[in-house]
């Protein structure tokens, strides 16, 4: 774990007070941990919150980071959020502020709360907010008829960009996930979330505030997270040629390419398409990232008609034997159509035909017939100009 990270996390479990203090009258609990701001939040690359699909402009400073604990994981209308974590900077310091309604009678007062921070701020960064935490907010603010703080504010979901970038190489995208592989966090003893609801409905029955620790506690590390995640994420984006594995340049080309930035995307395939010296193990991993890294840049280099460099690509595909009959037939559709070869359109159909699976070869084989028409046309045409120039 990174050292600056890892003291946060120390002096959030530390300065948490022992037991919370009344914050609109007994029947609600408040929660206040500071900690040093991360330094990365104040640098962050605008281009790299642009590449992330978030427009708005962005002042760390305005910004309330947003979590929620919840009485059940799938929403719904019985759904209540029973302790909602709010970060934001004040000074050079990180605030976490923790709401928590001992009883249901509470919601109100934490809902005003938290609408309080809310209005303070110019936009919220949750981790899957936009489908479950913020509705649900909204929902209990209607339920309470009060008004909807969250409305028509600006809202960066670190979910999304999250697993444009790093699903390929990590499958699992959670945020617990996420902060063990690539934020570098790994915590004891955390509570698992699916444990969550039956944890609170245990203390509504019984009072025992020991109970509800352990969520505390999650939620709070939850918060700090994401302001970590933000920096990680801005940087990443800003900056996708400086990641270290080939599968996240790959990801953050394909990024980059939906939003139309083919010349950035171009060179994250060419990075992640490069041979290098690499384990067994490594091979493995990326050999087939590599192919595909490849077979994305040609297919952005054909649309852009830029023939040369597509069949170059292509016949480097060929010979790493990358993505099986595609570069073969990538390459009989340019000599067929572009070049006039059908000769060695037929060739390369051959070819592929031998390494084709038998639902490839199909349409392989019907190409086939059509080009040993063509090349039977073209040498028939040729006979009789080569008989009318010896006449």
């Amino acid at each position: 774990m990174p050292s600056s990270l890892k003291s946060k996390l120390n002096a959030l479990s530390s300065g948490a007070p022992a037991a919370p203090k009344p914050a609109a009258g007994p029947a609600l609990m408040e929660y206040v941990s500071r900690v040093p701001a991360d330094g990365a939040l104040f640098s962050l690359s605008g281009e790299g919150l642009r590449r992330m699909r978030f427009d708005a402009p962005f002042d760390p400073r305005r910004a309330l980071f947003l979590d929620t604990e919840t009485t059940g994981l799938s929403g719904g209308a019985g759904t209540v959020a029973f302790l909602v974590g709010l970060g934001r900077v004040e000074g050079d310091r990180f605030a976490v502020y923790q709401y928590l309604m001992p009883n249901y009678g509470a919601e109100p007062l934490l809902l005003e709360k938290v609408a309080a921070l809310v209005r303070e701020a110019e936009a919220l960064v949750t981790f899957n907010g936009r489908s479950f935490d913020v509705p649900l907010l909204r929902s209990r603010f209607v339920m309470c008829r009060m008004e909807d703080p969250t409305r028509d504010m600006p809202h960066l979901d670190l979910i999304h960009p999250a697993r444009r970038a790093w699903k390929l190489r990590l499958k699992d995208c959670s945020l617990g996930h996420i902060e063990e592989s690539v934020l570098g966090i790994r915590r004891e003893n955390d509570i698992p979330g699916s444990e969550v609801p039956e944890r609170y409905f245990s203390f509504l029955k019984s009072g025992d505030m020991s109970l509800l620790e352990d969520i505390v506690s999650h939620n709070r590390q939850d918060i700090v997270s994401l302001e970590a995640l933000l920096a990680r994420l801005s940087r990443a984006y800003a900056a996708p040629l400086e990641q270290t594995s080939m599968l996240d340049v790959f990801s953050l080309g394909k990024a980059l390419e939906k939003q139309g930035e083919r010349a950035e995307a171009g060179a994250c395939y060419r990075l992640a398409a490069r041979e290098r010296p690499l384990s067994a193990m490594a091979r493995l991993r990326e050999r087939h990232v590599a192919g595909s890294a490849n077979q994305r840049l040609s297919l952005m280099l054909r649309a852009g008609r830029d023939w040369g460099e597509a069949e170059r690509v292509w016949r480097e595909m060929i010979d790493r034997r990358q993505m099986g009959v595609f570069p073969y037939v990538e390459l009989a559709k340019l000599y067929e159509h572009r070049a006039g070869d059908p000769r060695e359109a037929l060739r390369l159909t051959e070819a592929a035909l031998a390494l084709a699976t038998a639902e490839e070869r199909g349409a392989l084989e019907r190409r086939r017939i059509r080009l040993l028409a063509c090349v039977a046309a073209r040498e028939k045409r040729e006979k009789q100009r080569n008989k009318t120039t010896e006449a």
